[in-house]
Order: structure tokens, then sequence, then C-alpha cells
């Protein structure tokens, strides 16, 4: 485990819809911290929607976006509080990259509070080809790295 104490890159992990935006604004503001979601600055960038990029050009090209945006914020930034996309510490050398830089915290919310929150949710691409129990079992072994885990806010903000 690391000693969170003094990092300045935060970057939470974790199912579509574990609550990785909402925790991580919380702690960026409570941390003094930009926040950074990062399919906003995919979306922003590319003038699409997450959904729309994978239906026009493939999730490939999406992964390939989404590795190209993480090392940019990585390179523009010195702190920051970042939520990744579901799928970011599972592709490429993601992880690695992730680790190296600051500390990842893995949110292990329940699958069925987060099937609740997405019930009328038709935004997320995978969630169309797959449920969450299959995206966790296909994700685990990449989350299961990560340096905490946890399931609340309350967790969360002790880490610090």
């Amino acid at each position: 485990m690391k000693n969170l104490k003094g990092l300045n890159k935060i970057f939470l992990i974790g199912l579509p819809g574990a609550g990785k935006t909402t925790m991580g604004l919380d702690l960026a503001v409570d941390l003094g911290l930009q926040f950074v979601d990062l399919d906003q600055d995919i979306e922003k960038a590319n003038k699409q929607s997450v959904r729309e990029i994978f239906e026009e050009k493939g999730e490939a090209h999406f992964r390939q976006l989404e590795k190209l945006h993480l090392d940019k914020v990585l390179d523009e930034l010195d702190e920051f509080v970042m939520a990744t996309g579901g799928g970011t510490p599972c592709f490429f050398n993601n992880l690695e990259t992730m680790k190296r830089a600051g500390v990842t915290i893995f949110i292990n919310t329940p699958i069925q509070q987060i099937n609740e929150r997405l019930e009328k949710d038709t935004s997320r691409p995978l969630m169309k080809t797959a449920t969450l129990e299959e995206l966790l079992a296909k994700r685990k072994e990449w989350y299961s790295q990560a340096d905490h885990t946890i399931q609340e806010y309350k967790e969360l903000i002790k880490l610090f």
C-alpha cells in the first residue's frame, strides 16, 4: 500500500456507474486539486460522446484515444484527481502508467447498487453488450491491482 500523504496524482478506477466522477469531484474539492474526467476530456476533444465514438469508430479506436488523453493529462498537469473510464486500466499499459505516476483507487461499488443507478442510462456503450457481472469478471485482474480498494466516499477521504 502506498502512503498517500503528498501524492498529487490520484486515479479512480472501477466499473461504469461505480461513482468515480461523483467521488472524484468531491475528493478534488476536499483536497484542493483539479478534477479530470477522462471520458469527458475525450468527448470534448473529439466533439462526440463516448457512445458515438464506439458506434462510429469502434472500441479499439476509443481505447487509443483513451491512452492518448491519459498520457496528455500526465504530461500537462502536475496535480489532479482523475475519474478514468471503466476500461482504462485494462488496455495498453495504462494501469502501470497510472501506478507509476501516482495512486490508483478501485471504487468497488456493489453491482446491485450500480444496476439501480444505471437502470435508465443508455449512454454507456459496453452496457449494451455485457452485464456488469461480465465486465467485472473481465476487469477484476486489473482492478485488483489498485493501490487501494474502497466502497464509499468516507473510506476514500480517510486515505488522505
